[in-house]
């Protein structure tokens, strides 16, 4: 045998043969093959396919191929009719390269890591610059860590100090520095061990100031910091048995339990809300709790109220929700009977027949119990009357045993209220838990809820962006493209995340919902019968109700005219009552309601002719004492209002003038001037020293003299081309009167302040035709936007100024989003942001729609998506160029099911995978494992875990309308 078989294995060959010797047999010999991996060796072996198809057709004789020794593996394609190679199985050492220079390397800079004012951008200074990007450069010196010279002055000064805590302890700020000393961790040591340093400086504060409030909230984060929620709720308890009236324990104490995966249980929380209900109704009963005699246990209580209901909401527990709603108005009102709060069988009849459709549809099991389950959570929220039924009848007769919901059953979470002047708060606390929107001014969702919590978070209904709606900021602007664009993305925003009952239109059981809401809002009205300043504001919620409902059917195309009939002849009954004839104030209401069903063309024949017949009224009384009443001088205005929006100045003029004079009869005016009338604004003002700084609840939905006489000056003046003059007038008011020093301590002038704020933005907005080129500098872009940025640093969570700033645009969009993040508004300002990106989307898609290029929507698209995405991941805390307000911000955000539901939404689509949307599910259930809305959710775009989610949620005793056993037997049937 030969050492070289590549020529011939030792024997020599043929003459006659030598030149196919030569030239095929080597093709043969395994020699020349090489080990290497499958896909390499299948590539040769094509090669060897394709090199023998070719000596073939030269005409040369073909050797017979070798037996295969090893199988091979059978590709996925084939090269002769695919003509290219698919890489089915990816080479891994082609990921990685490492023979690259350094020098070769790009340099990536961030010059944004997150949103800085233009003061920080300036002056931070990049270390290297594009010339140095090759270079070698000293080290720059970190900037997170301290020098050794700073070390040793905060090692200095926290024995100060500490010195100072024991000198004067009564002094809060030293006690707080002292806590932001210690968590610099100077001394390097165990993290746990500073923790506890903290924990037992704060314990030693808590001695000397009992009961303070940012005392106890930095306990309460210290202890959440550093151990297990079983541990927190342990320590908190015993910090509950010194200060059992501090709202913040309460909250933080609930939410160890309601807040955690491992522990949330609704049985559980609903069983610290009954401890926390049974020691506020006690009250002050032991030695140590007398000292605080000053504590009004009657606010705590609505407080925890409020958050029992929300819990029990977002729970889906609804049947809890109405009965406890309805206990808390027999309790406070004896007598009043709320039978509107109770189910009745031909209410839900619609339900049997769409759920027939559905179980006979043939669509998959998952899909069939999503929709049933939103089925019969939109019709079967409402208990069953407490008649007694045993769950042995109730089986037997088909019926829901869950559903009947007895006073036992919900009494522990709830008790009278002490003072009588607090059942006006929690009516309207009741009203706005059934997500009817009566907030839009940012005083008003203080005096109701005075903080944003960010251990609760914020109300999840999204129903409360819609307060605009029903309760208009002013009728002299028409409506614009601008208006239109937000309206559509608020629209369809709020039917993509509301959750079922609702009593939005395009919801099944909207109807149902609606009226269980109206027969509310008129029980409210009748437990105020001896008080005719609150039955009134009921009747008038009542009123923006219906005005809603209308508003939005019109907006979805739903509003026909049967529907019109109806809510006519509802608000005609209601007006037949003896006690609502007679009332000025609800015929203003009337012709606000037919103005609002107006398209934007059509003649307001029935609102305007509701007007005339008022001032007509008016006029053939002669009685200057009753024109003075503000709901006359409001009608007057709102008429006024809707003059000018239809571009009928005269006559609004008139009625301007009126208002100024103070007479609904004199002679006819030509300007301002002939009127003496700023001695009633200069009176007004002064009376505000007079009247007590704290304002009662129903005055925020009252109209006041001042702010009407005031908006009738300034419209005058507007529509005299004399605009300068409105501005010294408003300037000065807010520079003195009105200033911000002067509001800190006082809720009346706080309110007035918001207010107008308010009307300067109307103004800067109105358009008055043949207004001259001096007079419009106002109305600059730039001015309207410091206007707007200025009322949302002040009022963060007012509707007007944020949506007139949502609907900027022009502006720059990191403009727009660093000052809606700055505002600290809780999900409100989140939402606006979401709907500002909708909007400019819209927007774009509008002014090309004449080329309706694919490619271009499907780039806008993809925009769009990326900034929402990136608004929501800024606040992550796997960002880790994430600012101090952003992560102050994401304390409030996570708490809220909206947050992490669009987040999702967002997620889901063909960009992203389903492990990306399996995370952020897992994120969100365990920020918020309590919320229903979320599993339902995750059924949708997280399909393959159904089944787990349907576990978790028995497992957390949420309610579950509809067994998956139940609809199969059901579907088989």
């Amino acid at each position: 045998m030969s050492l070289f078989p590549a020529y011939g294995g030792g024997e020599p060959p043929a003459a006659t043969e030598a030149t196919a010797t030569s030239s095929t047999a080597w093709k043969s010999n395994k020699s020349y093959e090489k080990e290497m991996p499958n896909v390499g060796r299948e590539i040769i072996e094509q090669t060897h396919i394709s090199s023998d198809d070719s000596f073939s057709s030269s005409g040369e004789e073909e050797t017979p191929p070798p037996k295969e020794s090893v199988h091979q593996l059978r590709l996925e394609f084939d090269a002769r009719s695919d003509g290219f190679y698919v890489d089915k199985k990816g080479n891994n050492s082609l990921r990685t390269v490492r023979t690259l220079t350094k020098p070769t390397r790009p340099h990536y800079k961030r010059r944004l890591p997150h949103l800085l004012d233009n003061s920080q951008v300036q002056a931070k200074l990049w270390p290297r610059s594009k010339l140095q990007r090759y270079t070698k450069l000293a080290p720059v010196p970190s900037e997170s860590g301290p020098t050794p010279e700073e070390i040793a002055k905060l090692q200095a000064q926290l024995m100060d100090t500490k010195v100072l805590v024991q000198r004067e302890p009564q002094h809060l700020e030293h006690w707080l520095q002292l806590h932001r000393l210690l968590e610099l961790n100077l001394d390097k040591a165990n993290r746990l061990a500073v923790s506890e340093h903290q924990l037992h400086t704060l314990e030693t504060a808590l001695g000397h100031h009992p009961s303070n409030e940012r005392l106890l909230r930095l306990y309460t984060e210290t202890a959440s910091a550093a151990y297990p929620a079983s541990e927190v709720a342990v320590r908190l308890e015993a910090m509950l048995q010194q200060s059992p009236f501090v709202f913040s324990l309460w909250s933080s104490l609930i939410m160890a339990t309601q807040g955690t995966m491992a522990r949330c249980n609704v049985p559980d929380v609903l069983r610290i809300y009954e401890d926390s209900m049974r020691r506020m109704h006690l009250g002050h009963t032991d030695t140590s709790s007398r000292q605080l005699d000053t504590v009004d246990t009657d606010k705590i209580m609505l407080d925890l109220f409020h958050n029992c209901v929300l819990f029990l909401r977002q729970s889906a527990n609804n049947n809890h929700v109405f009965a406890l709603l309805r206990l808390a108005l027999e309790l406070n009102f004896p007598g009043l009977t709320v039978d509107c709060l109770e189910a009745r069988a031909a209410d839900e009849l619609p339900l049997i027949e769409f759920e027939e459709l559905v179980l006979q549809s043939g669509m998959p099991l998952p899909e069939i119990w999503t929709r049933v389950e939103r089925l019969r959570q939109a019709y079967n929220f409402l208990p069953y009357p407490q008649m007694q039924h045993s769950s042995t009848d109730a089986v037997e007769g088909g019926l829901d045993p869950q559903r009947f919901i007895f006073s036992d059953d919900v009494c522990h979470y709830i008790y009278p209220l002490k003072a009588p002047g607090n059942r006006l708060q929690l009516l309207l606390l009741v009203v706005q838990l059934t997500k009817m929107p009566l907030v839009r001014s940012d005083c008003l969702a203080e005096k109701l809820s005075k903080r944003i919590d960010a251990q609760l978070g914020d109300s999840e209904a999204i129903e409360m962006l819609l307060a605009g709606l029903a309760d208009r900021s002013s009728y002299a602007l028409p409506p614009t493209d601008q208006d239109h664009d937000f309206l559509s993305a608020l629209l369809d925003l709020s039917r993509e995340l509301c959750v079922t009952p609702s009593f939005m239109p395009h919801c099944l059981g909207s109807d149902l919902y609606a009226a269980t809401i109206g027969g509310l809002l008129l029980k409210c009205s009748e437990a105020f019968q001896g008080d005719e300043d609150k039955r009134r504001l009921f009747v008038v919620l009542w009123l923006r109700f219906q005005r809603l409902q209308l508003v939005l059917h019109k907006l979805t195309g739903k509003l026909t005219e049967q529907y019109l009939k109806e809510s006519r002849s509802r608000i005609r009954k209601m007006f037949s009552l003896e006690q609502n004839r007679h009332v000025f104030r609800f015929y203003t209401e009337l012709a606000m309601c037919e103005f609002e069903v107006l398209e934007r063309d059509d003649d307001p024949v029935r609102a305007f002719s509701i007007f005339r017949t008022l001032l007509a009224k008016q006029e053939e009384e002669e009685d200057d004492v009753s024109f003075g009443s503000p709901d006359v001088l409001h009608a007057y205005l709102i008429y006024a209002e809707m003059l000018i929006s239809r571009n009928s100045h005269d006559q609004a003029l008139q009625l301007l003038y009126r208002i100024c004079m103070g007479r609904a009869n004199g002679r006819m005016c030509h300007s301002l001037d002939e009127i003496t009338s700023r001695e009633q604004i200069n009176m007004e003002i002064l009376a505000l020293d007079g009247m007590p700084q704290e304002m009662p609840l129903e005055e925020y939905f009252q109209p006041h003299r001042l702010l009407i006489l005031l908006r009738a000056h300034c419209l005058a003046w507007n529509l005299e081309h004399r605009s300068a003059e409105t501005n010294v007038l408003l300037d000065r008011l807010l520079a003195k009167q009105l200033s911000f020093a002067a509001t800190r301590n006082s809720e009346r002038r706080r309110f007035f302040r918001e207010q107008v704020l308010e009307m300067q933005l109307v103004l800067s907005q109105l358009r008055v035709p043949e207004k001259p080129l001096a007079e419009k500098a106002f109305t600059s872009k730039n001015q309207v936007v410091q206007l707007v940025e200025q009322g949302l640093h002040e009022y963060p969570r007012n509707l007007v100024f944020l949506q007139r700033w949502a609907t900027f645009g022009t502006l720059q969009w990191h403009k727009l989003r660093a000052r809606i993040i700055r505002t600290q508004a809780g999900i409100l300002s989140l939402l606006h942001l979401v709907i500002a990106a909708r909007c400019r989307f819209a927007r774009i898609l509008d002014h090309d729609q004449q080329q309706s290029h694919p490619e271009l929507r499907s780039h806008v698209e993809a925009t769009v998506r990326n900034r929402v995405l990136s608004m929501f991941e800024t606040f992550l805390p796997r960002n880790t160029n994430r600012s101090e307000i952003e992560a102050n911000q994401y304390q409030i955000l996570r708490r809220n099911s909206l947050y992490w539901r669009i987040y999702l939404r967002c997620l889901s689509d063909t960009r992203t995978s389903f492990e990306r949307s399996k995370e952020c599910l897992v994120s969100a259930l365990d920020e918020c494992p309590w919320d229903k809305a979320l599993y339902m959710d995750g059924a949708i775009y997280v399909p393959q875990e159904l089944a787990h989610l349907q576990d978790v949620m028995i497992e957390k005793q949420l309610r579950i309308y509809a067994l998956p056993e139940e609809l199969n037997i059901l579907r088989g049937s």
